[in-house]
């Protein structure tokens, strides 16, 4: 798996599929889909979500929230102020099966 960080606060990113953006400790942040169609699963939260251009959603788990482009996709993150902490996040792309 390759890593990369990215700083969350007010970023466009462009996810290709199989790419997965994970957030932790996010709680208040916002994701924006702007293109595509995006997954998003969070800790705690029974309910996943699937994000179409237009649709935001407002993460509500303080744990591991993960977005995962469907098909290439194009997504704002708009980062408020958490409690408790500043979130993080981090850019990932799966291996290939080949």
């Amino acid at each position: 798996m390759i890593a990369m960080k990215v700083e969350i606060e007010n970023a466009a990113i462009e996810l290709e599929p199989a790419r997965s953006l994970r957030l932790k400790g996010a709680a208040g942040v916002r994701i924006v889909c702007r293109s595509g169609t995006v997954w998003v699963t969070q800790e705690g939260v029974l309910r996943d979500d699937f994000l179409s251009p237009g649709e935001a959603l407002t993460l509500r788990s303080r744990g591991v929230t993960l977005a995962q482009a469907m098909d290439r996709a194009l997504i704002s993150i708009e980062e408020r102020p958490p409690l408790g902490g500043a979130a993080t996040a981090t850019l990932s792309a799966l291996p290939v099966a080949g």
